[in-house]
């Protein structure tokens, strides 16, 4: 009987034969260096430090060798893993040398170094990881930004032509900010031919001990138990984007174990809500954000040498569940706006916490100087899915009309997802004293029922919802289908809706359905796809069939073109174009048919207003980020589709995640070749409505191929490395001993090594003193 045995070790050795190599001095070139791997010589190194896949920060790092001839380990202590994600409680060997091997430190971790790169991958088992949610930072390292002005512009203009005359319409909108500190002043609007309507206007800051924003002003109140409102007053709510985790609602975690490194991707009915590398070793995944649509997690874990693990996780519908322990809230007060009484006094107030065994409580108040409503209620979730009951009442005046709200969920068979809403009882409204705009309805029903059929029979959606009106004023009803199918890459869709209404002195029905296919057009991935449109009911039918798809390097360029055919209008055809610039975007359409002409055109764009000038982008988001690369006019901002840096050193990125960290990068090609970074990767967390200044140092110099030989004439062995008068590692040697070196006054001298030994360095010396060749990018040089 054999007993089989795994043996770890650090790299097998391999012999490499300089012979293979071109050229009459390849006997002369050591590659013992390269016998485990691609070498790293004791040394300091700025290098990018990245763990499980995720940048962590940009330090000098001390590598050692722990015996002569070996690759050297970097030195990091513990607290500095533990600054980099490393769990407090992480089984890590408590010693007093920080530069002992990673992997004999902590089971199933290690490093490596891409010294081409300068980049340090630290690999974890996720399971010694602090478990947070992708992009998590602390709150210590959110940054408010600095001082600046913004302002977004949207205008369109349309015209449309009828045989009853012809129409023109011209919208301008802004929305203009003011940060001072933590402090958000907030303005938006539009101008039209009614005039200008101001839609909010107030000035908001976070308030860091209670995960909130506080806003006074015209506020919009739409976290409340009760109906959406506005008002002129003061809000302070609990951020959700602020918590620790960021997490929502209830969701499973998700354990398993990666025998190698592996791709974990958790599927809920088909639609992917969760994929990430980790690490070989265990690892528990508690973070998860859920799909509209509840139901079991499929998980599937994909190991690197081709094998695949598959689980599935039971969950059930939650309906108003937290986590335990997780409180939000939300309190306004003011004057109502927009109602008819506008002098209304407003107080509303909204708070839930969720409690051990699957159980969350929450109320909600609202009172206004004619009435004031109580909200109360709990979810539980069971084996049998999640229940959640609330009622509303009248605490003043006593007589009012109390209202009951029943919901239930559940997954059955694994593969259908049922859930039910009922409401009994009158509502009437909380807000002002004449507005009545809040339902009448005395009992209401609704279903939703989801099933994944399988691969060969697609997805089917089906609604249902019946609402019985108070004082017999007649009854509604809601029927809507949907089904979903894909053939490769091919997919289809069919929705049939139908409604009716019946009340004393009217009855309505309506039915409509429509169909769509689309296909794309060439290779894979493909800019272009074929689409076609049927649909039909009694107000209009017709069919559709058009291309649309995209063009450029970075899909700045969106086009459509499609004919077809409607019951009241007859033949139509329509287009549109759109293009995306660093500075803004614009879009044009048509729309022709044998009644009605017509044409619309629209742009939009955004500007910066910062202490070092005024910088133009395409658009807006809750956060921006404002680069900064001196002398780097042409750089490519990675991830923020067409944006450069301009000519003043200066670019925005238009969308940032607020109080999660986010990468940065820059793309030096299309800058000059003078022109070095000394790093092109960055992170930042900022907080809501920040300005978030992103700098990246650049020097400039001219940038030269040296051709180097040792003294004898023989060139230097290839792979070794070149260092600056610091020490510090900025090449490597090409084939022939060509390197790039970045040349200006006082720069040098050069030193370059080809493993860790005395003999086994020279130092580099070439000029361009001689005027005729000062201006050349080729040299010689000599290593002595």
């Amino acid at each position: 009987m054999l007993t089989p045995s795994i043996h770890a070790q650090e790299a097998p050795e391999a012999i490499f034969d300089p012979s293979f190599l071109p050229g009459d001095g390849a006997e002369t070139l050591d590659l013992s260096r390269f016998a485990h791997g691609n070498p790293v010589l004791p040394g300091h190194y700025d290098v990018d430090i990245w763990m499980n896949g995720e940048w962590q920060a940009r330090e000098s790092i001390r590598f050692a060798a722990t015996s002569d001839g070996a690759n050297a380990h970097p030195c990091i202590d513990h607290a500095a893993l533990v600054s980099y994600g490393l769990a407090p409680g992480a089984p890590i060997a408590d010693d007093d040398d920080p530069c002992m091997p990673l992997e004999a430190r902590l089971p199933s971790a290690s490093s490596r170094m891409d010294v081409s790169e300068q980049r340090l991958d630290i690999d974890i088992p996720q399971a010694f990881v602090l478990r947070r949610r992708p992009h998590a930072v602390s709150p210590s390292q959110w940054e408010q930004g600095v001082t600046a002005g913004l302002l977004a512009w949207r205008a369109s203009a349309r015209q449309v032509a009828s045989r009853t005359g012809r129409r023109q319409s011209v919208v301008l909108a802004a929305d203009t900010g003011v940060n001072i500190g933590a402090w958000r002043l907030r303005q938006a609007g539009l101008w039209s031919a009614k005039g200008y309507l101001r839609r909010h206007a107030y000035v908001e800051r976070q308030v860091d001990a209670w995960r909130s924003q506080l806003r006074l002003g015209d506020i919009p109140v739409s976290q409340s138990s009760f109906s959406p409102l506005r008002l002129h007053g003061v809000s302070i709510a609990s951020d959700a984007r602020m918590a620790p985790d960021a997490l929502g609602g209830y969701a499973p975690p998700v354990r398993g174990f990666a025998g190698t490194h592996a791709t974990v991707r958790i599927r809920q009915h088909g639609v992917v809500i969760r994929e990430l590398d980790v690490p070989p070793g265990p690892f528990v995944i508690d973070d998860l954000y859920t799909a509209s649509r509840a139901g079991d997690l499929d998980v599937e874990v994909d190991e690197r040498d081709g094998q695949r693990q598959t689980f599935r996780v039971p969950f059930f519908p939650v309906p108003d569940l937290l986590r335990e322990g997780r409180t939000t809230y939300a309190v306004s007060a003011g004057r109502s706006v927009g109602l008819r009484d506008t002098r209304a006094a407003v107080v509303d107030a909204g708070w839930r916490h969720g409690f051990v065994g699957q159980i969350t409580s929450y109320a909600g108040l609202r009172h206004t100087h004619a009435r004031t409503s109580l909200l109360m209620g709990a979810a539980r979730g069971t084996r049998v899915g999640a229940f959640s009951l609330d009622v509303t009442g009248a605490l003043w005046p006593s007589s009012g009309a109390k209202r009951w709200n029943l919901r239930h969920g559940r997954s059955w068979r694994d593969d259908i997802v049922v859930s039910v809403g009922l409401a009994l009882g009158q509502e009437t409204s909380s807000v002002g004293r004449y507005d009545r705009r809040a339902s009448t309805e005395r009992r209401r029903i609704d279903v939703l029922v989801q099933a994944d059929l399988g691969a060969n029979y697609g997805y089917l959606s089906v609604t249902a919802a019946h609402a019985a009106l108070a004082h017999g004023e007649g009854d509604s009803a809601e029927l809507a289908l949907s089904w979903a199918r894909s053939w490769q890459r091919m997919s289809m869709d069919l929705s049939v809706r139908a409604s009716r209404r019946r009340g004393s002195r009217y009855a309505t029905n309506d039915a409509a359905a429509q169909l769509n296919v689309s296909v794309p057009l060439g290779g894979s991935p493909s800019t272009a796809s074929l689409h076609a449109t049927l649909h039909g009911g009694p107000a209009a039918a017709g069919t559709r069939v058009g291309v649309h798809g995209t063009t450029g390097a970075r899909a700045e360029t969106t086009y459509g073109v499609a004919i077809g055919s409607d019951r009241q209008e007859g033949g139509r055809i329509d287009g549109s174009w759109g293009r995306r610039f660093g500075a803004g975007e614009i879009n044009v359409a048509f729309d022709r048919t044998s009644a009605v002409r017509s044409t619309s055109f629209s742009a939009a764009g955004g500007l910066v207003v910062h202490g070092g000038g005024i910088t133009p982008t395409h658009r807006i988001g809750d956060a921006v980020g404002l680069v900064r690369a001196a002398q780097a006019h042409g750089a490519h901002v990675g991830g923020s589709g067409d944006v450069r840096v301009g000519r003043s050193g200066y670019a925005v990125v238009p969308y940032l995640m607020p109080y999660r960290w986010n990468a940065v990068d820059l793309d030096p090609s299309g800058t000059s070749l003078d022109v070095g970074f000394t790093s092109t990767h960055r992170q930042v967390a900022p907080t809501a409505g920040a300005v978030v200044l992103v700098p990246f140092e650049t020097e400039v110099a001219r940038t030269v191929l040296v051709t180097v030989s040792l003294a004898d004439g023989k060139p230097v062995p290839f792979g070794a490395e070149v260092l600056d008068r610091s020490e510090r590692s900025v090449g490597i040697v090409g084939q022939g001993g060509r390197v790039f070196l970045r040349s200006d006054e006082g720069a040098g001298p050069w030193t370059i090594r080809w493993s860790d030994g005395a003999t086994t360095r020279c130092a580099l010396r070439w000029s361009d003193a001689d005027p005729r060749t000062a201006s050349s990018t080729q040299h010689n040089g000599v290593c002595e």
